[in-house]
């Protein structure tokens, strides 16, 4: 392994970890996808659109786009060039952020979300259709175990210390709270200290909350 790809590892790895989402979506599973998606983060859609999975941007995403070539299978055997329209981000936390929201938020993934067996997780990735590679989901399992991702798995139980969570655009102190088996007064009193002009009705995108 060599120093940028352990840099890679650690980075998307903490962030996965900590993402409100990775008591749904296998941390492990989460790197994986980064490190083939973005080819370690070199990719043209990573280095200039912050976007480490390459979800397309569909008729409903109304913030930044970043148009480019990419690869597709649609017949099992060969691969075509096209171009097409991606989501890109601010940040690698936000691509994060928005890779557990994608999941999670459609039905066909169902099957990956909550699984805790990679293995199965990375089947049902490549069933659900996140990708026409038609090996994608075993490139993924040989990552995971390659670079030993499951040691990223190990998630805190309910609000456990040293967990943290970045206000995204949208959110509210009771949806984080819900999330995380928390209370909204709870979040209050632990973060008011670093955040002075937080109550239960005011909080700001981009505020890092200790959970």
């Amino acid at each position: 392994m060599t120093d940028l790809q352990k840099h890679f590892i650690e980075t998307v790895g903490t962030l996965a970890r900590t993402d409100k989402h990775a008591d749904r979506i296998l941390p492990s599973v989460t790197i994986a996808q980064a490190i083939l998606e973005s080819g370690w983060g070199k990719s043209t859609l990573t280095t200039r659109g912050n976007a480490l999975f390459g979800i397309k941007a569909g008729k409903g995403w109304k913030r930044r786009v970043y148009s480019c070539k990419t690869q597709e299978c649609y017949d099992g055997v060969s691969f075509t060039t096209e171009t097409a329209c991606f989501r890109a981000y601010s940040s690698w936390a936000e691509s994060i952020a928005d890779h557990g929201a994608f999941l999670c938020g459609l039905k066909r993934y169902r099957s990956v979300v909550g699984e805790r067996n990679y293995r199965l997780a990375c089947a049902a990735l490549k069933a659900a259709g996140y990708a026409t590679d038609p090996v994608y989901d075993g490139k993924l399992v040989h990552l995971i175990e390659a670079y030993d991702l499951t040691r990223f798995d190990s998630i805190p139980s309910g609000s456990a210390a040293g967990m943290q969570y970045t206000i995204q655009r949208g959110d509210t102190l009771t949806r984080i709270a819900r999330e995380h088996s928390t209370t909204v007064a709870a979040l209050v009193e632990k973060n008011r200290t670093k955040y002075p002009a937080m109550t239960r009705d005011y909080i700001q995108a981009g505020w890092t909350l200790s959970i």
